[in-house]
């Protein structure tokens, strides 16, 4: 199990929709802290619009990860924004201080913070549901 300090380091990461977005985050969590090496098909697709985005995320989902109800940490996080039908936002799942969170980054964040799940209704999110990476 993990703490808070060793997440440090990926909290305050600046966001940038071409290097550093919530996919990007993501994926160096897996690699860094998992030892994860999650490689996207081919060249990943960098969309900006949410719906674009959304549909982007959604293509890979069966693909990186299985449906989880009982997340473990390091587990991928789908959100979806309030008012758009389709979750276009990952982050990663860690249960810290008896609570679960989520570590992601976004434009409106303006860099990688870590949440609690409770309080992403607060940001405009809805977790549409947890992902064990394959």
């Amino acid at each position: 199990m993990l703490d808070a300090t060793q997440l440090d380091r990926f909290v305050g990461i600046p966001y940038c929709p071409r290097h550093m977005d919530c996919a990007d985050l993501a994926l160096l969590v897996q690699r860094e802290l998992f030892c994860r090496d999650v490689v996207l098909a081919g060249k990943r697709a960098r969309p900006l619009q949410a719906d674009a985005q959304a549909a982007a995320i959604a293509a890979y989902c069966s693909e990186l990860g299985t449906r989880t109800e009982l997340p473990q940490d390091g587990d991928a996080v789908l959100m979806r924004d309030s008012g758009v039908p389709m979750a276009g936002h990952i982050g990663t799942y860690f249960f810290i201080n008896y609570a679960p969170h989520v570590l992601h980054t976004s434009h409106a964040l303006g860099g990688s913070r870590l949440h609690r799940v409770q309080d992403l209704r607060g940001f405009g999110l809805t977790v549409e549901g947890y992902y064990q990476w394959k």
